[in-house]
Parts: structure tokens; C-alpha cells; sequence
């Protein structure tokens, strides 16, 4: 029941969050946005916290096994082992874990940022995106810095979130903390597509009119080279005329 309601819930922020226009680029909610990143965190801290909880279990069980008598000691020793390494993969995945936290802190940080930004505005989150591909496109410092911040941020999320992922994949978790695993999952995914559709969206105005600006400069090289070639044909003629006038004043003397 638990896994259908926070599927539901996944659903309802992937459509609240991000929509499509008539020109193909998503429509940005910032605050549904912030939000989404705020329960992928949440998801991510109750990993961090079951994955502890796993990992004293298994202490304690260690524990137990030293202080028993009367087992057999290549029995004792193979179990012992088996739980220090079961530990030990624990230990690596709650650092991933962790990292991915701050990571996604980051990510939540900077949407607040900008939700911020949005609501003093005084315009659409759909407006204010359009004024920043704008300022960044001609080159503004302030829209630049903050276009480069959050590619920063989300590259550094999506490459923890990653890795986490590759370690969760070679790590033996129980049934429960491979149901929480999953969420988190799901979460991440939402996440990752958000975060690429803010930057597209910031970023589509600035790629069109870096095209133009591209396309400018060509016909500009262009009108140049030709102009060269107008000007070293006019010197020619004039190099001959200079000629014939030189040969007949000589001719005359």
C-alpha cells in the first residue's frame, strides 16, 4: 500500500513539475520543483537511517557470536566473516548515501534559490526562465554565474546519484531496505529529468542565438574575404594603369 501511495505521489509531482509548450520546451512549476527535490532528500535520509539501523543489527549480532560457547570454530569463524564483509559493503553504501545527501541538499538549495529569485520577480516561473535565457544569451554576468551554478550542482548530483545506484546494485539489502532503495530510485530519476529540463530551458535561448551569432559571423568572414578580393582587383588595375602611363611618358622622352 505504501509503495502505490508513493508511486501516486511520484506521479503527481512529475505533472505538477514540468509540463511541455507549443514550442516543445518544459513548462517549469519552481516551487513543485523544490518541493520534488525536498522529498528525493527525504527519501535518501530515510536510507541513511534504516542503512545505520542495518549496520548496528549487525554489529550486535557479531557481538553475540564472539561471547557464544560451545559453537564450532570453523562454523563461528565462517559466520563472523560473512557478517564483517555484509558490514563492510553496508559501510561503503552509507557513504554514498551520504554524499548523495549533501548533494541533493545542493540541488534543493539552489531551487530555493531560485524560487526566491521567481517570487520577487513578480513574473511566472515560465517568465522568469524566458528573462534569463535572454540576459544569458547577451552575455550577462549574473544569469551566467547562475546558469553555471546549477549545472555545477546537478552534474555533481547526478554523478553521486550514480554511483550510489552502481553500489546499491552489488549490495545485499534486505527486503525492506530494497523497497526504500527503490523509492529513492524513482525519486532520483524525477529529479535528474528536472534538473535537465531547467537547464535546457535556461539554456535553448542562448544555444538559438549562439547559432545566429555563429551563422553572422560567417557571413561576416565571408563579406570580408570578398571585399579583399574587390580591393586586391582594384589595386591590380591600378598597379596596370600606373604601368601604361609610366611606359608612355618614358616612350615620349
Amino acid at each position: 500500500m505504501q509503495k502505490l501511495i508513493a508511486k501516486a505521489t511520484l506521479a503527481a509531482s512529475i505533472a505538477a513539475s514540468t509540463g511541455a509548450n507549443a514550442t516543445g520546451l518544459p513548462v517549469i512549476d519552481v516551487a513543485n520543483l523544490a518541493q520534488t527535490t525536498v522529498s528525493a532528500l527525504q527519501s535518501v535520509k530515510t536510507e541513511v537511517y534504516e542503512n545505520t539501523n542495518i549496520i548496528y543489527q549487525y554489529k550486535m549480532m557479531a557481538n553475540q557470536l564472539l561471547q557464544a560457547t560451545g559453537l564450532d570454530a570453523d562454523a563461528l569463524t565462517e559466520q563472523t566473516s560473512s557478517i564483517s564483509d555484509n558490514i563492510n559493503d553496508l559501510q561503503t553504501y552509507g557513504a554514498a548515501l551520504k554524499d548523495l545527501y549533501g548533494g541533493v541538499s545542493d540541488s534543493a538549495d539552489y531551487l530555493h534559490r531560485v524560487q526566491s529569485m521567481v517570487s520577487s520577480s513578480g513574473k511566472t516561473s515560465s517568465q522568469w526562465f524566458q528573462d534569463q535565457a535572454s540576459l544569458l544569451a547577451s552575455g550577462d554576468k549574473t544569469a551566467k554565474n547562475l546558469f553555471n551554478l546549477g549545472s555545477k550542482v546537478f552534474s555533481n548530483t547526478e554523478a553521486l546519484a550514480k554511483r550510489r545506484k552502481q553500489i546499491q546494485e552489488k549490495t545485499n539489502l534486505t527486503p525492506t531496505a530494497q523497497a526504500t532503495a527503490q523509492t529513492t530510485n524513482q525519486m532520483l530519476d524525477v529529479l535528474a529529468s528536472q534538473n535537465s529540463d531547467v537547464l535546457r530551458l535556461m539554456s535553448t535561448r542562448a544555444q538559438a542565438d549562439a547559432a545566429k551569432e555563429q551563422q553572422a559571423n560567417a557571413e561576416a568572414t565571408e563579406k570580408t574575404e570578398a571585399m579583399k578580393g574587390i580591393v586586391a582587383e582594384q589595386d591590380r588595375q591600378l598597379q596596370q594603369i600606373r604601368s601604361t602611363v609610366y611606359t608612355r611618358d618614358y616612350r615620349n622622352q
